[in-house]
């Protein structure tokens, strides 16, 4: 079995950010634990970060196949006040092997093998956020998204939070966030069956915690989870009848777990190493996406997402500022 050994550039928006999660809280200064330690003045001077990445995977041969991935985020803070802006994407290619079955039978015959297009993935989001600082740990956060993954099943997805952020300890080595607020949520489906409603809007409350930990000067270690609890009865389809005849999803029937831990250490200056995972989970996911050549599904059948997504990264990360 020959092994073949690829190259790729790839990093995250932010390493210890979370769809909303610690990113905000490591510019704030808290060098020891303090609760509620009010700021006797505000910080002077303005405090810029930006940072630009992508990456690129193209193997060929037995396997052909192409992504491309782009990164990049941007903060202003001042005195109290964070402004905080993040957007990425990536899309994947595949040319996989396909039989083509021309005298139906099943054996595979000269000039039956071919090889389909598809798009493995296809997705890209943006956000903002802005932090309210009342105190040194204490903060107010709203933030706005707008998304796609329609390998997921989802065209377009977008919404907002509201919310308290608390830093529960900060110190030099540790910090740990937890935050509680309100959460609403939008979904616009690629494939839409008779008689289900094409998009979906959700309200719920939202609980999230995170650590940082830093190991040494160098390296440092990170975790962090997001519970989405939904509160209104949803007009969707259930992912647990695929035959599509039952619509209607209770509060708390749709909960959306989201979770992340990696470990990042300095190689060179402004060259690092990072590995993490990441795991998404939705109970109730967005109807399948056609396949590529299909033009429906038949009648009385209505495949579903998975519920769990898994993305697991080993990645060279550049910080320009």
């Amino acid at each position: 079995m020959k092994m073949k050994t690829r190259l790729s550039f790839f990093t995250s928006a932010t390493a210890l950010a979370l769809l909303g999660g610690v990113a905000h809280a490591q510019n704030v200064s808290a060098p020891s634990f303090s609760y509620g330690k009010t700021e006797e003045k505000p910080p002077e001077g303005v405090e810029w970060k930006a940072q630009v990445k992508g990456g690129l995977i193209i193997t060929s041969g037995n396997s052909q196949a192409q992504t491309e991935s782009f990164a990049g985020s941007a903060s202003r803070k001042e005195g109290m006040n964070k402004l905080a802006l993040d957007a990425g994407g990536a899309y994947g290619r595949s040319n996989v092997r396909s039989f083509l079955n021309t005298n139906n039978d099943t054996v595979v015959d000269r000039g039956e093998l071919t090889r389909v297009g598809i798009t493995s993935t296809n997705n890209w989001f943006t956000k903002g956020r802005y932090d309210r600082f009342f105190t040194a740990n204490n903060a107010a956060y709203l933030m706005g998204n707008i998304a796609s993954d329609k390998v997921a099943g989802k065209k377009l997805t977008g919404g907002g939070q509201l919310g308290y952020s608390r830093q529960l300890i900060a110190t030099d080595a540790h910090l740990l966030l937890a935050e509680i607020g309100y959460d609403l949520s939008f979904e616009s489906y690629v494939t839409v069956p008779p008689n289900a409603p094409g998009s979906v809007s959700v309200h719920s409350a939202r609980v999230f915690v995170g650590e940082q930990w830093k190991v040494s000067q160098a390296t440092g270690v990170f975790a962090s989870a997001e519970a989405l609890f939904n509160l209104n009865e949803e007009d969707a389809l259930r992912s647990t009848d695929n035959t599509g005849a039952t619509k209607g999803v209770k509060a708390f029937k749709d909960t959306r777990l989201n979770g992340k831990a990696g470990i990042t250490t300095t190689l060179w200056k402004n060259l690092a190493f990072g590995f993490s995972f990441a795991c998404r989970y939705d109970n109730n996911p967005a109807p399948l996406a056609l396949p590529t050549g299909a033009t429906a599904f038949a009648p009385g059948y209505v495949p579903f997402s998975r519920n769990l997504d898994t993305v697991t990264e080993a990645s060279l990360i550049l910080t320009l500022l």
